[in-house]
């Protein structure tokens, strides 16, 4: 016979009940003692005041109450980190790793993911840990909030009940983009975990694909057709759904650019029927950019994916777009835009290529030759190396003065035939 899961949720809830119980009793029986006391002892009621000079009882009960109370919260508090901190015997292990500003979890097979899938009813440990800086790790319908720390692992555990998809915020302030750090916790069902598990690479051949499953989703929405918590996304485009607005009334809807894009970015003019309205909103979690690659692929599925844009969502989805800009802006890394034939950062003075920027990706410090805040970057199918190189060199190259050659030297005819005999 199995031993009895603690009820981790419950454990946790229990301890704030009872000490927010214990508050508001205290608070209520001061306030009363207060207001009594300024009623019963005012100056007019007893305009002579009284002395004491000590009483036992009195003493003894504020010493022994407040102690009983303390040491009980602190039972129960310790009774619900011991709930959370040790994982029951067979728990699936996956590792968490934290980044600026992303989350990679990496499953007992080695596959990798942006969101955290886990199967129902099976108990989960995470191992966490930080590739830079203090994260937090914070599951609220689990009640989980875990520090990750650089150069330390750091664990909990938690187990799905039911199906359905659960916010991840990083609950430790860390940098530029630390309020777009978000993702999810895909519960879903043994058989569709065991599918998940079994796929190969991140399927981001369109960007758009890539960027709904970074996004999350992916976790309600289904591909292929099958049910899940929203309408499935197969053949979406061009198919009529029904609208139950605010006021309780039903209207057609026909999916197409307008009315996708009001259910994804909002402001949102009612439910689909037969649905819950549990879709957040992302009117600050999608620009106009990737709602354009994301519609494309709703509409033309794969049929367009061999741009450079496809590495985009491949950018995205490993946070690279929160150090990096595109447009030639500064933010906590060198921009993307130009990159290419410029000279790297790296101390022998190699010009960025491909297998610069593959050697910076598998071990950003050991390349540079100095200590790098830029994490290693684990689980990337070769597709999507591919993609991402591709998107990379689609950004340009860095221009070099007419008649200089890439080494910057001057090449002008006059110059030319001494340079080449150097």
């Amino acid at each position: 016979m199995e031993p009895k899961l603690v009820n981790v949720v419950q454990a946790v809830d229990n301890t704030f009940m009872l000490i927010f119980g214990i508050s508001a009793v205290l608070l209520l029986g001061i306030t009363a003692a207060m207001i009594w006391f300024v009623f019963r002892y005012s100056r007019k009621r007893n305009p002579i005041p009284a002395t004491y000079t000590g009483n036992l009882l009195a003493e003894v009960i504020w010493i022994v109450v407040p102690s009983i109370l303390v040491m009980g919260m602190f039972y129960s508090g310790w009774h619900s980190y011991r709930a959370l901190r040790d994982a029951p015997e067979g728990a699936m292990e996956i590792k968490v790793m934290a980044r600026m500003w992303s989350w990679d979890f990496e499953y007992e097979n080695g596959k990798h993911s942006g969101t955290l899938v886990v199967p129902v009813g099976k108990p989960v440990k995470l191992a966490l840990s930080s590739t830079d800086v203090l994260h937090g790790f914070f599951a609220p319908a689990f009640r989980l909030k875990i520090d990750t720390v650089p150069g330390m692992t750091t664990y909990g555990w938690f187990r799905a009940d039911k199906p359905g998809e659960f916010v991840v915020f990083c609950s430790v302030y860390c940098g530029l983009s630390h309020a777009k750090m978000i993702t999810a916790i895909r519960a879903v069902s043994q058989e569709d975990f065991d599918r998940f598990l079994a796929e190969k690479g991140t399927g981001s051949k369109h960007p758009g694909k890539a960027l709904l499953d970074a996004k999350g989703c992916l976790g309600c929405h289904s591909l292929d057709g099958s049910a899940a918590i929203g309408p499935s996304l197969k053949d979406v485009w061009g198919r009529e759904a029904v609208l139950v607005t605010a006021d309780k009334k039903e209207k057609k809807l026909k999916y197409d650019a307008a009315s996708l894009k009001m259910i994804i970015m909002g402001p949102r003019q009612g439910v689909v029927k037969g649905f819950e309205p549990m879709m957040p909103a992302y009117a600050d979690q999608i620009t106009a950019d990737e709602l354009t690659l994301m519609l494309d692929f709703l509409e033309r599925g794969d049929s367009a994916a061999d741009g450079p844009e496809a590495g985009r969502a491949v950018a995205e989805a490993q946070g690279c777009l929160g150090c990096h800009s595109t447009d030639g802006s500064d933010i906590a890394g060198p921009t993307f835009k130009g990159m290419f034939r410029k000279k790297g950062s790296a101390t022998d003075g190699a010009v960025v290529d491909r297998t610069y920027v593959e050697s910076v990706l598998k071990d950003p410090s050991g390349r540079i030759g100095k200590p790098s805040i830029m994490p290693a970057t684990t689980g990337l199918a070769d597709a999507d190396l591919s993609a991402l190189l591709k998107f990379l060199e689609s950004l340009g190259t860095a221009t070099t003065p007419k008649g200089h050659d890439m080494k910057g030297h001057d090449m002008t005819p006059a110059n030319a035939h001494g340079e080449q005999h150097k």
